[in-house]
């Protein structure tokens, strides 16, 4: 962060040393000049069309927030024993907390950044970026957490177990989440009040939402230590999968009294992309038995059939003076299968805001 804050000042530096001179005036420079021209659009396309009986803009452009998040990742994989007759299938279940962390969010008409971390549960870390106009909503989030200690247990016509275990080398998870959504009623609906509150809700209205989805999710556990739960996975050790999804849902934003908005909005969609790549591994040993690493035996790319997925939000919010608070709750579910193995990724997250405008 400090090399960033160094480098962004010595840019802004520079061009300001540049600056050159047209018709005996100084000219502004060009950064400058490309910031306030970009500051000019977001504030124009911000209200424009809205009807200010349903939809008002706050005067201070910018907020900053204090965040604290309660989340939680779940990894569920399950594979057929391909040595037992029976119908055993191994599981191994592995999660991220429940986790706490704190962060902050900062930025200018609902176009900002965050970053949070966690303080109590795993080692998760998260980072998120969004944009939000009159009548869309973008948003990027990065999370990535470790776990030592997977569920492992085993299930057969004749045969049922669980076993206690952890590892020195943790599973290592990290998924990037990006969705984007269009309101139709953006004249009296305002997806920006109930997410980012840059702009507010002053009479209650619902819209007709069209959205879309990726998601790309990475778990790694390959490693000598792991070799019992790659054993266990049908030697796999590391697996990626990709899901694209588009929808249409309905939204609604509901004003019980002044300051107050409860929202919420519901997308059912259908993923038309879903790929899995599945990477296998082996215990190569030494001749003396003294050193021993694991090595790449395949990567299978798997294309899987259409499927149905959803994306559940809810918020309630705040706002008074220059000050707002907002709880809000986000839901999503991924799948995965290929020939011997299946499973599932889900993740939630709860979590609270302080917000300051100036």
């Amino acid at each position: 962060m400090k090399r960033i804050i160094i480098l962004c000042s010595l840019c802004w530096l520079v061009a300001a040393m540049a600056m050159a001179e047209e018709g005996g005036e100084k000219r502004k420079p060009w950064p400058y000049r490309m910031l306030m021209g970009l500051k000019e659009f977001v504030d124009s396309s911000a209200v424009s069309g809205l009807d200010p009986l349903y939809v008002g803009q706050p005067k201070r452009p910018w907020s900053a927030e204090l965040r604290t998040d309660i989340n939680n990742s779940d990894l569920h994989m399950k594979a057929a024993d391909r040595d037992l007759a029976d119908g055993t299938m191994w599981s191994a279940v592995t999660h991220s907390g429940p986790t706490v962390s704190i962060g902050a969010w900062a930025g200018y008409r609902g176009y900002g950044f965050g970053l949070s971390r966690a303080i109590i549960g795993s080692d998760s870390k998260t980072f998120s970026i969004g944009a939000t106009g009159g009548s869309y909503g973008v948003n990027l989030r990065i999370n990535s957490y470790r776990s030592g200690k997977p569920d492992i247990s085993a299930k057969g016509e004749n045969y049922s177990d669980r076993l206690e275990w952890s590892t020195e080398d943790p599973l290592r998870m990290r998924s990037l989440f990006l969705d984007a959504y269009y309101m139709f009623n953006r004249k009296r609906f305002s997806y920006a009040a109930a997410y980012d509150q840059s702009l507010q809700q002053l009479r209650s209205a619902g819209s007709l939402v069209a959205g879309a989805m990726y998601y790309h999710s990475r778990v790694a556990f390959a490693d000598p230590h792991n070799f019992l739960l790659q054993l266990l996975m049908n030697d796999v050790g590391k697996f990626k999968f990709t899901q694209a999804s588009v929808g249409a849902g309905y939204a609604f934003n509901w004003v019980p009294a002044q300051g107050w908005l409860i929202s919420a909005m519901t997308v059912p969609m259908l993923t038309f992309y879903n790929r899995i790549t599945v990477c296998t591994y082996d215990l190569d040993i030494s001749d003396d038995m003294k050193e021993y690493h694991l090595v790449q035996t395949g990567e299978e790319h798997i294309n899987n059939r259409v499927s149905w997925n959803f994306d559940t939000r809810l918020a309630i919010s705040y706002q008074w003076r220059r000050y707002y608070l907002r709880a809000y709750s986000h839901y999503n579910h991924f799948r995965y299968r290929n020939a011997s193995d299946h499973g599932y990724t889900s993740y939630w997250t709860v979590y609270s805001a302080f917000g300051f405008r100036f």
